[in-house]
């Protein structure tokens, strides 16, 4: 792992700039921008790492101040995967995804996440065709954000009746256990919104 842990300009622009633009209101920009995030200006190259965790948190407290916080940081990965398919680079990734379908989409987890950061580390293990446990290196303090990226990203790539459990966390790693019922790659192929509904349609478990 690399001494300092960035999340690239790419990731910040699906989230922020795509996926909830018009969404947030003055108090969370003002927010944003005291933590050092100003989403008036161009985007840097790149962010700390801690820094992308705590937009992250401001976010989720803003947008959905009646949730758990759990469950606004897996909307907000929802919503990433949303702005990623309005972005050349994600336009390319998630239709690769809908060729390679669920399974073979996990496998391909660590250069999947690190088209958005220099840190993402993982291993992935078999239990069943449509079960794994995938361990993730650094999720940070927000595990259910990556819970949330990944639930979006399987429905891309054809998973129906998604379940997510999240075991081992220890406050960098986590382990997902994921499985899901049946897998169609035409289901996956939608425009944005599709993450809403694979909320509907799946589930996940805290920790």
């Amino acid at each position: 792992m690399p001494d300092e842990l960035l999340v690239f300009e790419q990731t910040l622009e699906a989230v922020y700039v795509r996926a909830l633009h018009g969404r947030l209101p003055p108090a969370c920009k003002a927010r944003l921008r005291q933590a050092g995030l100003d989403l008036d200006q161009k985007l840097r190259p790149a962010y700390a790492f801690d820094a992308w965790m705590t937009f992250l948190r401001i976010t989720a407290e803003e947008l959905y101040p009646g949730e758990p916080l759990e469950q606004g940081a897996f909307k907000l990965g929802e919503a990433c995967i949303d702005g990623f398919r309005e972005t050349m680079l994600g336009r390319a990734v998630l239709s690769l995804l809908r060729v390679l379908g669920p399974r073979r989409a996990l496998m391909r987890a660590t250069q999947n996440f690190r088209a958005g950061n220099n840190y993402t580390e993982s291993r992935l293990k078999e239990l069943s065709p449509r079960q794994f446990e995938l361990w993730m290196n650094e999720v940070g303090s927000l595990p259910s954000f990556t819970a949330g990226i990944l639930h979006a990203g399987l429905r891309t790539a054809g998973a129906e009746n998604i379940r997510i459990d999240m075991t081992g966390y220890d406050g960098h790693g986590c382990t997902y256990c994921i499985s899901w019922s049946e897998a169609s790659v035409s289901s996956g192929v939608a425009g944005k919104g599709d993450s809403r509904a694979a909320t509907r349609s799946g589930s996940i478990s805290s920790l």
